[in-house]
């Protein structure tokens, strides 16, 4: 065989095949726009839904034969009457006639794929596909006749859970009423909500004593009657721990019930999701192995399986605060059997950099309560102070009523320190004590949510300390929708008692301007100079910012702001304002903003470039 005719060989396939694709694009595309058509006339919309619903004629097309059609409509007359029946309709009639009818334009000759189908067809002497020119229409003339109605409802528990508000919730706001259409799957539903409450809720042995519905067809009427017999509630048992590297004792802290306890299936849901946030299994399966009828009692058997001890993290971000950032972190999730872990981390950037170590000991609720001991070094350089500090601390973390979380810590801090042209070395030893609380509806991207956190610390000449000093701060954050977006204000408040400012270290001053202060200045350039015009920060700091953002494209927003704030020393100060336009990018690491910030008084422009939750 020749090149050429090798070549013309390929092309007559590739036609062939591409006149069978569009052949059954434009087949299946007229069949899907000329299903068998069904009209029907009289009923109200909800019933003739469920007509459609039960015949199901979506696999007749127009090009079915009679034959064919006859077939698959015997039976019909019994769906159209449990289609009714099902909504109280026990007294209609109807007509169902089918016809064969024109179309006013043959779908193959317009559609597309069609017209290529032809085109190809002609140049390689194929056939296209016969066109359909005509379709079956089915016509239902229906009478509904009288709605039957519920005169008689009688739903309750008896027993044990008869006042258990897992039932009464649920009897308060029945999906059925006196005076409410029949309809046999609201009926059934309700059954079937009754049970699943009873079982979630340990009612093991729980059966419904009576479930009848009784339609009177003379009269239109009928008589609801479900009586649960709920018998005793079983109570949870013993919860055994499969073999683990974790102590049984500290997977006993998970446990969010006592032996004794009614039973409740979602504390199950909540074991197995305390026990994966403990961040120490990879899974956790739990299952009932006991079901004890005469101490009625569940015991569970728990089985897991542990995650990789080492965990690494390495990461690089920017901003224009800190500049580029490169960050490595190393966490042992498993150093004993009690759940005792520690963590390595480090970042570097040209403002600050530092390198941490902290050891972590669960508590008595060891996802929220817990003691850390941590150490560390950090460098920080800024325009206004260049610092070197070294820390140890201990803290208390614990959740507190109202879902505050509280931290009590005693810190050592020494840090040398150059702020102009003064340099210093401070010692401090201080206790201190915090509170923190946010929600949000979305921690992606809230519209609405808030934040709190507020720090009280102190430290007492003599006592290690270099310097007698009070501190504290209250910082805050509100979203809440507006206009299709979102308004975001905080607020911000640091007040400090001392009276040697020279022995405050730099760590502890305070700063206004940056990304997360008074946009529109530089990174802490803001707060009381010097005789020589330096920024040598202040006692006290006010800082509040008001921001509308408005999502105008996927994860893309346009934001708009106003910002004041500053650091000062004395009840006079100025408050120095910003304003500006922002872009904002909700991108698959947290969202990115990008900010063009304008001081309202000394002119000019600062780009900010941030990153991280809203709340």
């Amino acid at each position: 065989m020749s090149k050429a005719s090798s070549l013309n060989t390929r092309h007559s396939s590739i036609a062939h095949f591409l006149i069978l694709l569009c052949s059954v694009f434009a087949a299946s595309s007229a069949w899907s726009a000329n299903d068998v058509s069904l009209e029907i006339l009289g009923g109200k919309t909800e019933l003739q839904d469920n007509i459609r619903a039960h015949l199901d004629l979506s696999d007749i097309h127009c090009n079915s034969s009679e034959l064919r059609l006859r077939s698959r409509l015997r039976g019909s007359d019994q769906k159209i009457s449990d289609a009714m029946r099902a909504l109280g309709y026990y007294h209609g009639s109807w007509t169902l006639r089918r016809e064969q009818r024109a179309l006013k334009t043959s779908l193959l000759k317009s559609n597309p794929l069609s017209k290529a189908v032809k085109k190809i067809a002609a140049s390689t002497s194929a056939t296209p596909d016969t066109e359909v020119d005509s379709c079956w229409v089915l016509s239902l003339d229906l009478t509904p006749g009288p709605q039957t109605l519920i005169t008689q409802l009688d739903v309750r528990v008896i027993g044990e859970g008869q006042n258990d508000p897992v039932f009464t919730k649920y009897l308060a706001k029945l999906p059925v009423a006196v005076g409410d259409p029949v309809q046999h799957d609201v009926y059934e539903a309700t059954k079937n909500a009754i049970n699943q409450r009873a079982r979630n809720a340990g009612y093991i042995d729980g059966q419904l004593q009576e479930h009848r519905l009784e339609v009177n067809t003379d009269t239109h009427s009928a008589t609801i009657a479900l009586v649960f017999n709920s018998g005793s509630r079983y109570r949870f048992g013993e919860v055994a721990f499969g073999p683990s590297l974790i102590s049984t004792e500290l997977m006993q802290r998970y446990v969010p019930f006592k032996s004794g306890d009614p039973f409740d299936s979602s504390k199950i849901v909540q074991l197995q999701n305390n026990l994966i946030s403990s961040n120490y299994f990879a899974s956790v399966n739990i299952d009932q192995e006991n079901q004890n009828a005469e101490q009625q009692r569940i015991d569970l058997n728990v089985q897991t399986a542990e995650k990789r001890k080492y965990e690494t993290t390495a990461g690089i971000g920017a901003s224009t605060d800190t500049g580029p950032r490169v960050s490595y972190g190393l966490r042992n999730r498993r150093i004993n059997a009690a759940g005792h872990t520690y963590q390595v981390a480090s970042q570097y950037s040209p403002v600050l950099s530092n390198l941490s170590f902290q050891y972590t000991v669960p508590g008595s609720k060891p996802l929220t309560d817990k003691i850390q001991l941590s150490t560390g070094v950090e460098r920080k350089d800024t325009d206004t102070t260049e610092s070197l500090s070294y820390r140890a601390e201990i803290a208390q973390i614990s959740l507190q009523s109202n879902n505050w979380i509280q931290t009590l810590s005693l810190k050592f801090l020494r840090e040398n320190y150059d702020i102009a042209d003064e340099h210093n070395t401070s010692t401090l030893l201080m206790p201190g004590i915090a509170w923190a609380r946010s929600e949000a509806n979305d921690r992606r991207y809230p519209t609405k949510g808030w934040r709190i956190n507020a720090a009280a610390r102190g430290a007492l000449q003599g006592v290690i300390s270099d310097v007698s000093l009070a501190q504290a701060e209250l910082d805050s954050k509100l979203i809440f929708p507006l206009w299709g977006g979102r308004v975001i204000s905080r607020g911000g408040l640091g007040l400090t008692i001392l009276d040697d400012f020279s022995e405050l270290p730099a760590s502890l001053r305070f700063f206004a301007g940056g990304d997360n202060s008074v946009r529109g200045f530089g990174y802490e350039t803001l707060g009381p100079e010097n005789a020589l015009g330096e920024v040598v920060g202040g006692k006290h700091r006010i800082t509040g910012s008001i921001e509308y953002d408005h999502r105008v494209w996927g994860d893309f927003a346009l934001a708009t702001f106003f910002d004041a704030g500053n650091a000062f020393d004395t009840n006079t100060f100025t408050l120095y304002e910003s304003a500006g336009l922002g872009l904002r990018w909700l991108s698959p690491i947290g969202p990115v903003r990008v900010d063009f910030a304008f001081p309202l008084k000394d002119g000019g422009f600062q780009f900010h470039l941030s990153m991280g939750p809203d709340l």
